[in-house]
């Protein structure tokens, strides 16, 4: 049996982390053939529990460091993990723990999608940028909207100013931002990750742009920007590719299939 291991926290409004994975990981397997007679294994890994409403983040509990390796042990020890999904962390201690325990239960060949949440959806800081580098380093994907990536990769980001995507901005303009997202590319890749896909839906602009980056590979996926957005987005969308990734996609298509399935769910709630 396939099985997915989900590390994340919990939020007590359900509108993201866990809740929203499983969800997410849920539904995206019921469209792939592979996952049609038998749905994968969805393990859980507690990172934290936050006290969250749709629009404020109270209080993170987080889960001591211990009990988060102890828990993707057990999970490994339940059977083999096909795929991984990380989304928040909670400290620069729990990403090392994460990483040694990975390196220990699951195969190098094994995927890891890699949402670097730093900032909840309701507007709290979670973490700092600094502290995910022991997972960018197994990272099979990092997926950070824009500016996460440029939190990811400051020196990129201060080589080249962040400048807002609008449709009508100067050629020179987008020019300077090409330049910033392949130096924040670069920089991610340095750090360990194999690919890196930087989302657009918090630009500006009629079309939200994905583009994905790995080797000498560069993918964009353009779609119409909506009117509304949703919590739970980054997480749907990283849940989303391990799933395909773990159905035996390539990346570029699985990427694609995941984008593609997340839009149709913010068309659905801005209707």
């Amino acid at each position: 049996m396939s099985a997915l291991l989900i590390i994340a926290g919990t939020d007590s409004s359900g509108g993201a982390g866990l809740t929203r994975d499983i969800a997410a990981a849920t539904a995206m397997a019921q469209l792939l053939p592979p996952f049609a007679q038998r749905s994968p294994a969805l393990r859980p890994v507690v990172t934290a529990i936050t006290v969250q409403t749709d629009t404020a983040l109270e209080e993170i509990q987080p889960t001591p460091p211990e009990v988060i390796k102890s828990q993707i042990r057990a999970a490994a020890a339940t059977g083999p993990i096909s795929a991984v999904k990380i989304g928040m962390v909670g400290s620069a201690m729990a990403a090392e723990v994460i990483a040694k325990a990975l390196a220990h239960s699951v195969p190098e060949t094994c995927p890891v999608v890699l949402d670097p949440v730093l900032r909840s959806s309701s507007g709290g800081q979670l973490m700092q940028a600094a502290d995910l580098k022991p997972l960018i380093a197994r990272a099979t994907l990092i997926s950070p909207n824009l500016q996460e990536a440029a939190q990811l990769a400051p020196s990129a980001s201060n080589r080249h100013p962040d400048r807002p995507e609008a449709s009508g901005i100067s050629l020179q303009a987008r020019q300077l931002q090409q330049a910033r997202q392949l130096q924040q590319v670069r920089q991610l890749q340095e750090a360990g990750a194999d690919a890196v896909l930087i989302k657009g839906g918090h630009g500006g602009g009629a079309m939200a742009v994905d583009q994905l980056f790995f080797g000498d590979t560069h993918v964009r996926y353009d779609r119409p920007r909506l009117p509304r957005g949703r919590r739970g987005t980054g997480c749907t969308l990283a849940t989303a590719i391990a799933v395909q990734l773990m159905a035996g996609q390539h990346l570029d298509q699985a990427c694609a299939h995941a984008g593609d399935y997340v839009h149709e769910w913010l068309k659905e709630g801005a209707a």
